[in-house]
């Protein structure tokens, strides 16, 4: 396994995969295989977030996730893999619950005088779901 590396290029010959990757060291390295298995990962920076007084912990920003994924700062939300809580799974399908959650109640601070109806798509156009 190899990591911190950057692949430049990837050929095939006779069924072989060769690799050519500089490592992070600046070290070039030629591969043969047979098979390959990229792994992607991204490396959380808050940049100047982390300035703005938000509770931070572990290099991300702490959440109220039984509410509504609201930061310690009225009005600031904060989610996906840039927040954190007990039991935070960092999976885009948690990142889109963590959304759906987050958007409901920044429409009921944006405007307190509407009704906020979710409609269910899937369900649109049966009798009986109209409500």
């Amino acid at each position: 396994m190899i990591l911190n590396a950057e692949v430049k290029k990837v050929e095939k010959e006779n069924d072989k995969l060769h690799l050519s990757v500089k490592t992070k060291s600046n070290e070039d390295i030629t591969l043969k295989s047979e098979y390959w298995f990229p792994l992607f990962g991204l490396t959380p920076k808050l940049g100047p977030i982390a300035d703005w007084g938000l509770e931070i912990e572990k290099n991300a920003i702490k959440v109220n996730n039984a509410k509504d994924y609201s930061t310690n700062i009225e009005g600031i939300y904060a989610i996906g893999d840039v927040n954190t809580y007990d039991g935070k799974l960092k999976l885009i399908l948690c990142g889109f619950h963590e959304a759906a959650i987050m958007v409901q109640s920044a429409f009921k601070r944006i405007h307190p005088e509407k009704n906020n109806v979710l409609k269910y798509t899937t369900v649109t156009g049966i009798t009986g779901f109209e409500k």
